[in-house]
């Protein structure tokens, strides 16, 4: 009888696996499995008294279902396969929120098992049934150049009836229309400009289906998956998506067409029903407050809030960190006094930027550095062997870790205009192993050979 009641119980379970794979089509099949795990491992108990499959045998079940999925015909993500090497390159794919990065080439910034910014985006875009919502600072491609299966993919997916809007900066793309007019010119790919007034559209995500999201640093550009240090997440946070959306929908009915004048889109929820609950604790925060839709922070309350609450480390990676402010005699100083604050309490301060930041912000970075409980340290990527590529070379990552428990992760330079005038996303989490990653990054460039003390 146990043995027909386990066989039983498998059975279900298994039926439950097919079915989260049907709920959640715009996932990759193994993410849709990953909730079902959870539940069958906590009702599973380890003795095989019960009638139910023991642990393992739940592992063993859950994990033959996930290899059919991802090798079944016509299953969303089937055909893209991680290509980073490592130890937890494949979990990291089943993973509801993963940290995602880019590495220049000829450089030692990879940390093994973090997959790579190109390889995410190609697989959440084929994995797309319906709808792809893209909101990015600016498009620039080249031939043979790492952008180009994106944009491929973007196409793909377009040509099987995914509706794609992408909306850019007005002012950049003034100096980067090429690949806009492009893919405005594609059936269902809807492209629009966005200005904001004092500001520019800097944020860099895009959503699929409505359920599965990318935000980060790096910019839908070919030098960025390539030449540039960049940091994102992928997860399928439905509080995360509905939010995004509703920022995306915000943004569009405000934009202008390119290449096409379709009607006017209202601004409305992604989700009518209000938002679910989020898988593991994240929020969303954008900028600028005053443009931000109902139910999203802003993104300097909470990074000022963050920074108040850490009591043994803040850890920080920005490309740019200043209190001057653009066209301006002016300082703006939030930030920074949160850091000495946080410093004068006991709190040890770490802070990573490119070499670039001395610029303008060098008087800052020595006063910060001079501070008890504070280091800086500035980072320069050596040039590549192939040339020099304008823009490029550089660590643009922008994320924060307090107490090694909590992190955002964005699209803000630490200065106040991309705070105040300038639309910017970001997430706040609290989920360990993608906090833990996070620190496993921050480390590798803070003792790597191009981070000098300031």
């Amino acid at each position: 009888m146990k043995k027909l009641a386990s066989f039983v119980a498998v059975a279900a379970l298994a039926s439950l696996a097919a079915q989260a794979i049907h709920k959640h089509p715009g996932r990759p099949a193994a993410l849709a499995l990953s909730a079902i795990e959870r539940q069958i491992l906590r009702d599973a108990p380890n003795s095989p008294d019960t009638g139910l499959p023991a642990n393992g045998d739940v592992k063993t079940l859950v994990g033959s279902l996930k290899g059919e999925a991802a090798s079944a015909p016509g299953v969303p993500g089937a055909a893209v396969q991680p290509q980073a090497a490592g130890a937890g390159a494949s979990g990291a794919a089943n993973a509801e929120i993963e940290v995602v990065q880019s590495v220049p080439v000829e450089t030692a910034l990879d940390v093994p098992g973090t997959r790579r910014t190109q390889e995410v985006w190609v697989e959440m875009i084929n994995a797309a049934r319906k709808t792809i919502d893209l909101e990015q600072f600016y498009v620039y491609s080249k031939p043979g150049e790492a952008l180009e299966p994106v944009l491929a993919a973007l196409r793909a997916a377009a040509a099987r009836g995914v509706q794609v809007r992408l909306l850019l900066d007005g002012k950049f793309y003034r100096t980067y229309p090429e690949e806009p007019d492009r893919l405005a010119g594609v059936p269902n790919i809807q492209a629009r400009t966005v200005d904001f007034a004092e500001g520019i559209q800097h944020a860099k995500y895009f959503v699929v289906d409505r359920s599965l999201v990318f935000s980060g640093s790096a910019n839908f550009d070919w030098v960025a998956l390539t030449h540039i240090h960049e940091v994102g997440l992928r997860t399928s946070d439905a509080q995360a998506a509905s939010s995004l959306e509703a920022v995306f929908a915000q943004d569009w009915a405000r934009g202008s067409a390119i290449g096409q004048k379709p009607a006017p889109a209202a601004a409305e929820p992604a989700n009518a029903d209000g938002p679910a609950p989020g898988l593991s604790g994240l929020q969303v925060v954008a900028s600028p407050p005053a443009q931000n839709p109902a139910g999203v922070s802003d993104t300097l309350g909470a990074i000022t809030r963050l920074l108040g609450s850490a009591r043994s480390s803040v850890k920080i990676q920005v490309y740019q960190y200043t209190t001057t402010l653009y066209h301006s005699s002016q300082h703006w100083n939030v930030l920074d006094a949160a850091l000495r604050q946080a410093a004068a309490r006991g709190t040890h301060v770490q802070l990573l930027v490119d070499k670039i930041a001395l610029k303008t912000g060098g008087p800052d970075l020595k006063a910060l550095a001079s501070l008890a409980n504070v280091e800086v340290r500035t980072v320069q990527i050596p040039a590549w062997s192939g040339g020099q590529i304008p823009y490029s070379r550089l660590i643009h990552s922008k994320y924060l870790l307090a107490d090694d428990s909590t992190a955002w992760v964005g699209s803000e330079n630490w200065s106040g205009d991309y705070f105040t005038n300038s639309r910017n996303v970001g997430v706040i989490l609290k989920e360990p192993a993608a906090v833990g990653k996070l620190g496993q990054i921050f480390d590798r460039v803070w003792n790597s050979p191009y981070a000098t003390a300031l």
